[in-house]
C-alpha cells in the first residue's frame, strides 16, 4: 500500500507500507484524518503513517487548501514491485476494485475557526498524534 500528500499541486511525499494481511481477501478499513498540526493514516484502527505540519522547517502543509482523497488502482510496476522484478500479469485483467460502507466526514474550514460547524467538544481530534 502507497500513501501520498499533495500540496499544491505537488507529490513526492510518498511513503510505502507492507501491509500484515492480504488486502484483496476482504474489505478494511482505512482512515485519513488530518489537522492543523498532522496528517494521520490508519488501517482497521491502526495508525500507519502521520504526516507533521513542519512548515517552520519549510516543509509545506495543507492547510488552507480543499482536501480530496482518491483511492485507486494503478500500475506502478517499475517501482513498486521490488524496483520492478515482479511483472502484472496482465493475463487476471480487467483488474477492479470496490468500496462499501464509503463515509466522509467532514467540516467546512473558515480562517477564524477550523471547524466552525462542530461543538468544541468533538474538536478533540485536532491536537491528536500517534504516539511513540
Amino acid at each position: 500500500m502507497d500513501s501520498n500528500i499533495y500540496i499544491y499541486g505537488a507529490g513526492n511525499k510518498e511513503q510505502r507500507f507492507r501491509l500484515w494481511f492480504d488486502p484483496t481477501l476482504d474489505f478494511h478499513t482505512y482512515t485519513v484524518t488530518p489537522s492543523s498540526r498532522t496528517v494521520s493514516f490508519y488501517v482497521d484502527g491502526i495508525p500507519i503513517r502521520q504526516f507533521n505540519n513542519l512548515e517552520s522547517r519549510g516543509v509545506p502543509y495543507p492547510k488552507d487548501q480543499q482536501m480530496q482523497i482518491q483511492c485507486s488502482l494503478w500500475e506502478a510496476s517499475d517501482w513498486a514491485t521490488r524496483g520492478g522484478h515482479i511483472k502484472i500479469d496482465w493475463s487476471l485483467a480487467p483488474f477492479t476494485a470496490s468500496y462499501r460502507n464509503f463515509n466522509v466526514r467532514a467540516s467546512t474550514w473558515s480562517r477564524s475557526s477550523s471547524c466552525s460547524n462542530q461543538p468544541s467538544s468533538h474538536k478533540s481530534w485536532l491536537t491528536e498524534t500517534l504516539g511513540r
